[in-house]
């Protein structure tokens, strides 16, 4: 890589770290009110009722995509 490319990296890099820093909390801020023992009323979403189909479905994807790159490398090989 060019020097450039290297100084505007870092600093795109240095940049981001720091972002978290903007949001600290201020003097003369409130503070959020005390957690209470009670289930806020929210939706009620099932986060893992479809986790097996998402991890067939993964495993699916990732044979396929090792199966292109050994037929690719075979391919190679084989020119």
């Amino acid at each position: 890589m060019r020097p450039q490319i290297v100084n505007i990296l870092v600093s795109l890099l240095c940049f981001c770290a720091s972002t978290p820093l903007f949001a600290a909390i201020q003097k003369g801020s409130k503070q959020p009110p005390e957690p209470t023992s009670q289930r806020t009323p929210g939706p009620e979403l099932p986060i893992d009722s479809n986790l097996y189909l998402l991890i067939a479905a993964a495993l699916i994807l990732g044979i396929y995509i090792a199966y292109k790159r050994h037929k690719a490398a075979a391919n190679q090989d084989a020119a």
